[in-house]
């Protein structure tokens, strides 16, 4: 679709609006996801292409840092009160495997004359490891989602950020400890915890790891209203594929608190497949085991190897473990976590914060039939075609569900775990949803409200057949394989009122676009509520032009998303890499305690138990070392 198509479809949009079809798009007919099953295929939204091509730009390699410059106005116009600065992190993607890389964190600035663009590789003592021994026997070598050596495993910090008081900004993965960075200079500042803080998987009396394989969460939550910060520390036990869990207490400096968490039975709590995600109420930390299965050839083997291939189909449940607060605050032993399951998968979810001892409310936004811990291999492919996928694609994530998504709003009693009452919402308009979401961070927390969702549609062209057949027979299948729409669904954003159950506004992405990581901006920076405001996404495309590289950041009104964006804004030059989750800051001036974590003592610790190679130590110490003081310092 060229750009003046689209700009045609964009006015035809807001004609539609006037002509009363209202926000939400014609909305096809609702489909009860708790009812009978199968469904069949709902019908097509009014508007939207029957048509997606995933763009080359999706999986593009990007591995230097982008200085600020500006962004330059490609179209309409850019709204006078959006303010403060957009943040979201990427993946600095390797040549091949486009699912694995280094942290590279972006930032967008709304407060000057004109919108400023900038990202920095987040540059921790683990990836100036990575550069420093590349050259010796010590490297670092691509391993499924990792990258593992002699030395540990290598801490990617590259999925998500949290946001805490005074404009702080945690950086964090699955497989790390947490990093905290200035927003100003994106300079790593320190990290969250000392080593020992986390149990690591593995650990060895001579040649300890410099880098220690640790299992964690990409989304641990913080509570502006209290300080905390609830981190995770899991590591395998004697059963294949568990983990045991501790859940990881920080006040925003000092020491982290550990905890270890039992299930019902006074056993350690067994968590099988991640706990990517964590939420808070008032008076509760609830644990989701979320829906990607990380089998063991995707951590210790070479990405395209057999083993890399083999894949293992998440459980269609999702198990929720709800601890108290009030217990994990008076403990001096372990807390007990009561068990929830409610149908099908999901990786994310979101909670209100308003709740009682005994009862709490979660949102889910189920990835149905979904697996997120996968990529196309080279021998993939189509499983309604047979054909092999497009080379531009190999080692690319594949973040599809092969089913409808649905969204759901859970009361579950936190004294037993029973699902006291759901309601769910299911249409064409709830393909490929799941976790890339965004609300104003000024509103409320007592209920999520509304909340933005990019869903990743049905873009078949990296759906593959060896992912697609574990789901044939899933059991909560709405739509039969026969009546998949392989013709494929494009990338949407939606705007859903989690609330009262229902999808209020969707705007769909041309089939040749692909709309990524929302985050909502506030109007003037000081508005609190749910739709007063914008919300600035990542748009993927290959068509560049004298103004554009394919690749840009779309304006949305968040109040009339169906209308298309307001501005939209690039540059010839802007490549970016893979994104994924985002935050909002309205300043760059940072409060934050006088405090590190000491990471030369713990470092060259570990580095003097090399004694047979004393080289380690020199490398460390001048390569290392020496290159994190002066980042630190800046």
């Amino acid at each position: 679709m060229d750009r003046r198509t689209f700009l045609r479809g964009a006015a035809g949009g807001s004609a539609a609006l006037a002509a009363g079809w209202g926000t939400s798009g014609c909305a096809p007919a609702p489909i009860d996801p708790g009812g009978a099953l199968p469904h069949g295929l709902p019908p097509a939204s009014h508007g939207r292409d029957r048509w997606a091509r995933v763009p080359n730009a999706f999986a593009r390699r990007v591995t230097t840092d982008t200085p600020t410059r500006p962004l330059a106005l490609i179209e309409g116009a850019l709204p006078e009160d959006l303010a403060g600065h957009v943040f979201f992190q990427s993946i600095s993607l390797t040549r091949r495997h486009r699912v694995r890389g280094d942290g590279m964190v972006w930032r967008i600035d709304f407060d000057g004359d004109s919108p400023m663009i900038t990202s920095r590789i987040l540059r921790t003592t683990d990836y100036l490891m990575s550069q420093a021994f590349a050259a010796t026997p010590y490297r670092f070598h691509p391993r499924g989602v990792t990258r593992l050596g002699p030395l540990g495993m290598q801490n990617q910090t590259n999925t998500a950020l949290v946001a805490m008081a005074g404009n702080r900004l945690i950086a964090t993965s699955d497989a790390s400890r947490p990093w905290e960075l200035d927003p100003a200079t994106l300079a790593p500042v320190s990290p969250v915890g000392r080593l020992s803080d986390y149990r690591a998987i593995a650990e060895l009396p001579f040649n300890r790891f410099l880098c220690p394989m640790i299992i964690s969460s990409a989304h641990p939550p913080y509570d502006l209203e209290t300080g905390e910060f609830y981190g995770v520390s899991m590591s395998i036990v004697p059963i294949p594929g568990m983990m045991y869990f501790e859940l990881l207490v920080w006040t925003g400096e000092g020491n982290l608190r550990r905890v270890p968490v039992l299930d019902q039975n006074g056993a350690p709590l067994l968590i099988s497949q991640s706990a990517h995600q964590l939420c808070i109420t008032r008076h509760h930390v609830v644990i989701l085991d979320g829906a990607g299965t990380i089998e063991f050839g995707k951590l210790f083997d070479s990405p395209f190897s057999a083993a890399a291939h083999q894949q293992t189909t998440p459980r269609p449940d999702s198990s929720l473990f709800v601890v108290d607060r009030d217990a994990i605050r008076r403990t001096t032993s372990s807390v007990v976590a009561r068990r929830s399951v409610i149908p099908r998968e999901a990786a994310h979810f979101m909670a209100d914060y308003e709740s009682s001892p005994d009862r709490l409310v979660l949102h889910v936004p189920h990835n149905s039939a979904g697996d997120f811990a996968e990529w196309v291999q080279p021998d993939d492919v189509h499983p309604a075609t047979r054909r092999a996928v497009r080379p531009g694609l190999i080692g690319v994530t594949t973040p599809l569900s092969y089913d409808l998504g649905v969204i759901g709003r859970y009361e579950i009693s936190a004294r037993t775990g029973e699902v006291l009452g759901r309601t769910l919402v299911a249409d064409d308009r709830t393909w490929g949803s799941g976790g890339l979401v965004a609300r104003n961070p000024l509103r409320s927390p007592a209920s999520v409200g509304d909340v933005f969702h990019a869903n990743a549609g049905f873009p078949t062209d990296l759906a593959v057949q060896r992912v697609a057949r574990g789901f044939a027979d899933h059991p909560y299948r709405i739509v039969p394989n026969r009546a998949m729409p392989w013709e494929a669904v494009p990338t949407s954003l939606v705007r859903v009122d989690h609330d009262g159950g229902r999808i209020v506004d969707t705007y769909w992405y041309p089939g040749d676009r692909l709309g990524w990581t929302p985050t909502f901006v506030p109007r003037r920076g000081t508005a609190t509520g749910s739709s007063d405001g914008y919300v600035v996404t990542v748009v993927f495309g290959d068509e560049a032009t004298d103004t554009s590289a394919g690749t840009e950041i779309w304006v949305f009104r968040a109040d009339r998303l169906a209308t298309g964006p307001v501005a939209r804004l690039g540059r010839p030059d802007l490549e970016v890499p893979l994104t994924l989750h985002s935050v909002w800051l309205d300043s760059l001036n940072t409060t934050r305690p006088d405090d590190r974590v000491d990471v030369r003592a713990e470092l060259t610790e570990r580095a003097d138990t090399w004694a047979s190679d004393p080289a380690v130590r020199a490398i460390l110490e001048r390569d290392v070392l020496a290159a994190y003081d002066a980042l630190a310092a800046t």
